[in-house]
């Protein structure tokens, strides 16, 4: 069998090439060596795999090198979207957010009153701070129970009540 039928490609047909080896004289008629160099074949090149898309996720744990890890939640963004945004990460890695337990009653204004009392009292202003938690306290059991035992401690002034609530 030739050099040519053992480099050709059974399923295709197609041909690779191959690089021989070279003859190589010394200088100053030295006797006369064969440099050693390898047979090369080229194949022809496969399809090109395309990378899957990226995901993305709404909750990532972000690592770090000298502290614990901790919880990132977003919108939605990718790996390296977070890595970004967090630059002293070393590692990032999605997770599915906590199913919530749904509360067996609805938030009561007496507990919304109290709730917003204690935010009140560690200086919590934000708007969109203070709708988050009660959004919290309407919708997850467990963030009620912690909001309202955060609120309870003897610390706390009574809450006051407007006419008509």
């Amino acid at each position: 069998m030739t050099l040519s039928a053992l480099i050709r490609k059974r399923d295709t047909g197609n041909l690779a090439t191959a690089i021989s080896a070279i003859s190589a004289t010394q200088p100053k008629g030295e006797a006369a060596t064969v440099a050693r160099i390898a047979t090369v074949a080229v194949a022809n090149p496969k399809e090109e795999k395309t990378a899957p898309p990226a995901k993305s996720s709404r909750c990532w744990l972000l690592h770090y090198r000298d502290r614990e890890p901790v919880e990132c939640h977003t919108s939605g963004a990718t790996r390296d979207d977070v890595l970004r945004w967090h630059p002293d990460t070393i590692a990032a890695e999605p997770f599915k957010e906590p199913r919530l337990t749904a509360p067996s009653a609805l938030l009561t204004a007496e507990e919304e009153t109290t709730i917003r009392a204690w935010l009140a009292l560690i200086e919590e202003t934000a708007p969109y701070t203070i709708a988050d938690v009660l959004d919290q306290c309407r919708n997850d059991a467990d963030a009620r129970s912690y909001f309202m035992r955060q609120s309870e401690h003897e610390w706390l002034p009574e809450p006051i009540y407007l006419d008509g609530e």
